[in-house]
């Protein structure tokens, strides 16, 4: 708009100057006057000059005009860029990383608005990532009253279901939890400070939840 008023002035003074130069020709017409001292010959090219003017006007109007449609388009695009940025970052839970300082200025630039980016905290990240690690392993399930009733007297004898689950638990812990593949035998177990008896590995092997060779080494659990 500075630009176009600028060249608006300038016009209205190329039109004060030729209508002051046509008066001063008509007082001091000189017809011995040289063609380059003649001042038609003047006239002649400041009216040329103002054509040219014009013109030159005309085109800044138009560049000015396309100008705007251009900031206008990139505008639009740029906001419906963001807002579709941040409905996928609502969907899939994903952090969208900040503007950086030259792009919020060229965002500013075009007066686009910004929408505001659902901040995830890191917090809520760190325990979301162990909530589905914690979903994708096994849980303990301890054993319940019903499972040890089943088992014959003869093999579980006098075994407390809270001492079964205590080293249900460590066993658990020790080939599941742990990831550890190898048999442990009982004089091993002892030293883990597991508490193995006779009565409790031939339960939990009547319950399908140890293996138990001939030599007593037990093998990582079939289930959880």
């Amino acid at each position: 708009d500075q630009l176009n008023k600028q060249f608006q002035k300038a016009e209205s003074d190329l039109d004060y100057i030729e209508h002051k130069l046509e008066f001063e020709i008509v007082k001091s017409l000189s017809e011995n006057a040289t063609a380059k001292e003649n001042p038609v010959k003047l006239l002649e090219q400041l009216s040329v000059m103002k054509s040219r003017h014009k013109a030159l006007c005309t085109r800044m109007e138009k560049i000015a005009e396309e100008q705007k449609d251009s900031v206008e388009s990139i505008r639009s695009l740029l906001t419906n860029t963001m807002k579709i940025v941040q409905q996928l970052q609502q969907q899939t839970d994903l952090e969208v990383v900040s503007l950086t300082e030259e792009e919020q200025t060229a965002a500013e630039l075009v007066e686009c608005h910004i929408p505001e980016a659902v901040v995830v905290n890191d917090a809520l990240c760190v325990e979301s990532s162990n909530q589905q690690k914690e979903a994708l392993e096994p849980e303990f399930q301890p054993i319940c009253d019903e499972m040890l009733t089943s088992v014959p007297r003869s093999i579980k004898s006098t075994v407390k279901l809270a001492d079964l689950n205590v080293l249900y638990k460590q066993l658990f812990d020790h080939f599941i939890k742990n990831k550890n593949s190898a048999a442990l035998s009982v004089m091993q177990m002892t030293k883990m400070n597991m508490k193995p008896t006779d009565a409790k590995l031939k339960t939990l092997k009547h319950l399908s939840i140890i293996e138990l060779d001939k030599k007593g080494y037990i093998s990582p659990l079939k289930r959880s």
